[in-house]
């Protein structure tokens, strides 16, 4: 069985590295050789740590999607355009593709499944939701057996380890931030992450397989942690709770509704018991109820395990296809099936103008005023979508990110 491996990053050498040392067990369970024979590469002449695989690298992808003795093509390269090219191409080759790569499966999820279907020959991405956290094929298997009713989760390390330091340093998000990127848990442009795209991507993959429709990213309302300070932590505190940025998925009657925002939740939450890089993922059908699974969202070797488990499936025949709009009925994306309690923090020595008090009032939707003076913070009244996000597009219209903040 011969590997093709695109991209020699971190999750690709950490590919390399689990089945190099676990070659004899891979040869005793199978009965035959699993080997990367071919590495795609930028740079030929870098000097790598790995040296063993120098005689198998290439700056070329076509002489591994177009070599007929390759049967798998892990796809590490990151980014979109190339990665999706790639994969497609593969498919098209008869080769079977596994990725790491939320953003291509987000994007081109159902194409590439039908091609893989088509083709047959597996579409495999474990590894791109939740990084080492088994959730996508146990999420496959529930599906064919229950309804999944909900997903609740927390799907990004970055914003979880920046919200677990300003929560138990007080520091504030832009500290938070830095030591992040220092400890590389955070990019140089840490937009994704801490906007919630990232999260956005997973939870579409995750809602797709679970109500087997295409679930696009832009049907997912979507705020990040940019705006919360260490003003809201303190506040949020003294209140006796603590925050999360958590991803939700809720389906009833062929309604849905997805949302990735951060979200105050009570301390003895399990939600609020993960900490840092860490993931959890909740479903809930219904026949086996709530089912929750957590560990390490990201890193080197979890991620990379996430992948060679997608190889081990494809060399045991263990991957069947995933239906994408079995169902002739649509799905409507309904935003009334959610109502809350909103924590709003304005900042008035910059932001509370006349037109900011005015647009408050103007939306009725002031319940109770926790505090006035160097911020005024209230909670608000049971609301749903439309209205806050209504709300939070008209404040930004007066006032800049770090002036206020708004928390379900």
């Amino acid at each position: 069985m011969n590997i093709g491996l695109l991209g020699f990053g971190t999750v690709g050498t950490g590919v390399y590295e689990i089945i190099y040392k676990r070659k004899r067990i891979f040869r005793t369970l199978v009965g035959d050789e699993l080997s990367i024979s071919k590495i795609l590469i930028k740079d030929i002449n870098k000097d790598r740590s790995i040296k063993e695989c120098k005689n198998k690298l290439t700056d070329n992808p076509y002489f591994i999607l177009d070599d007929p003795d390759i049967d798998i093509v892990i796809e590490a390269i990151g980014g979109i355009k190339e990665a999706y090219e790639y994969i497609k191409y593969a498919l098209i080759k008869g080769k079977h593709v596994i990725t790491a790569n939320k953003a291509v499966v987000a994007r081109h999820m159902k194409e590439l499944i039908d091609l893989a279907n088509k083709n047959k020959r597996a579409f495999l991405y474990e590894a791109s939701v939740a990084g080492g956290v088994p959730i996508v094929k146990p999420l496959k298997q529930q599906v064919t057996l229950n309804d999944i009713k909900e997903i609740n989760s927390i799907l990004n390390g970055t914003s979880n380890f920046i919200l677990s330091k300003m929560i138990k340093e007080n520091l504030d998000f832009s500290q938070a931030l830095d030591i992040a990127q220092k400890l590389g848990y955070a990019e140089a442009d840490p937009t994704d992450d801490i906007d919630g795209y990232d999260v956005r991507r997973k939870l579409a993959i995750l809602s797709t397989i679970a109500f087997k429709r295409e679930i696009k990213e832009e049907d997912i309302y979507c705020r990040g942690i940019r705006t919360i300070k260490a003003v809201d932590i303190k506040a949020i505190k003294e209140l006796g709770y603590t925050v999360k940025l958590l991803a939700k998925a809720l389906f009833n009657e062929n309604n849905y509704y997805l949302s990735v925002e951060p979200n105050i939740l009570s301390k003895d939450s399990f939600y609020a018991k993960v900490e840092d890089a860490n993931n959890l993922v909740s479903i809930i059908g219904n026949d086996i109820g709530e089912l929750k699974f957590y560990g390490a969202g990201a890193g080197k070797l979890p991620t990379a395990n996430a992948v060679v488990s997608d190889v081990l499936d494809i060399i045991y025949n263990n991957y069947g296809s995933c239906g994408i709009n079995q169902e002739e009925d649509k799905l409507c994306n309904n935003t009334d099936l959610v109502k809350d309690i909103y924590y709003i923090r304005i900042s008035p020595k910059y932001g509370l103008n006349e037109k900011v008090l005015n647009l408050i009032k103007e939306e009725k939707i002031v319940d109770k005023i926790i505090k006035t003076g160097e911020n005024i913070i209230f909670t608000s009244k049971d609301i749903d979508y439309v209205k806050i996000s209504r709300f939070i597009s008209n404040i930004k219209n007066f006032i800049n990110d770090e002036f206020y903040a708004v928390i379900r």
